[in-house]
């Protein structure tokens, strides 16, 4: 399937590994242009110059806190310098906080916030008026800890859930501009060097148990079928779909 994106121009959040690094790989094999971002500078531009030897000047990268306006001010001099026009935009950025005090600590609910809900509200507010004039997508990456009791810090739920709810408004406040806005819920994706490869060598058997016992297809979910995923929903293929919420967690969800 030909997803027409041939030299269309996206920003991906997060994109230094993982699900935000194989959703660029997939737009620049479309022929797309993106902008990839990441809060490490010898992180993101180990990355850029990799995907630059294959993709040559369709790939640009910004480093630093996506929350803040001069980060997110390089990213648009860039835009307009060497495209001058944007069709979507991902908000995958997030942090990983390895010391949770506790399920009621208002410190850890607050980081939780600025560190992942915040992430997208500022990035995808900034770009909106840019998306509607080319009439755009807007992609969010949020989590199935937003829709069921998954252990998980409430800080971290709270903040997935806070996004869920934001993409639907915008679906609804944006339509009148033919911008659609799509929620993608995964559920555990492994990649090497991610939260569940850590995890996983810390305690092999335990994650085995608990992806055997918990996830109805008995896997992880790969970083590359949420990015299939997310290219799709930024492709004309899929314009008559917004306000969508997309769980892909393997059956995760339904089990009782």
């Amino acid at each position: 399937m030909k997803l027409n994106l041939l030299n269309k121009t996206f920003i991906v959040s997060g994109s230094s590994k993982g699900i935000g690094l194989k959703i660029a790989e997939n737009l620049l094999m479309e022929g797309s242009n993106v902008i990839i971002t990441g809060r490490s500078k010898n992180i993101i531009k180990k990355q850029y110059k990799k995907l630059n030897l294959k993709f040559g000047p369709k790939v640009q990268y910004v480093d630093g806190d996506i929350k803040k306006n001069s980060v997110l001010k390089k990213i648009k001099k860039i835009l307009k310098k060497k495209w001058k026009k944007l069709d979507g935009i991902v908000a995958n950025a997030g942090s990983v906080k390895m010391n949770v005090a506790s399920f009621t600590s208002e410190k850890d609910f607050n980081w939780y916030q600025n560190n992942f809900f915040m992430n997208a509200f500022k990035f995808v507010n900034y770009f909106i008026n840019e998306i509607k004039k080319n009439q755009g997508s807007i992609i969010f990456i949020s989590s199935i800890a937003s829709l069921k009791d998954l252990d998980a810090p409430f800080g971290y739920a709270s903040s997935k859930l806070s996004i869920n709810l934001y993409s639907k408004f915008l679906a609804n406040k944006l339509s009148k501009y033919n911008v659609r806005v799509n929620n993608i819920i995964p559920g555990n994706i492994y990649f090497k060097g991610g939260n569940w490869d850590k995890k996983i060598k810390k305690n092999p058997s335990k994650v085995k148990k608990m992806i055997k016992d918990l996830v109805p297809l008995g896997r992880f979910g790969k970083p590359e079928e949420i990015a299939d995923l997310t290219t799709f929903l930024l492709s004309p293929k899929s314009n008559f779909m917004t306000g969508a919420q997309i769980v892909i967690d393997g059956g995760q969800i339904i089990k009782r």
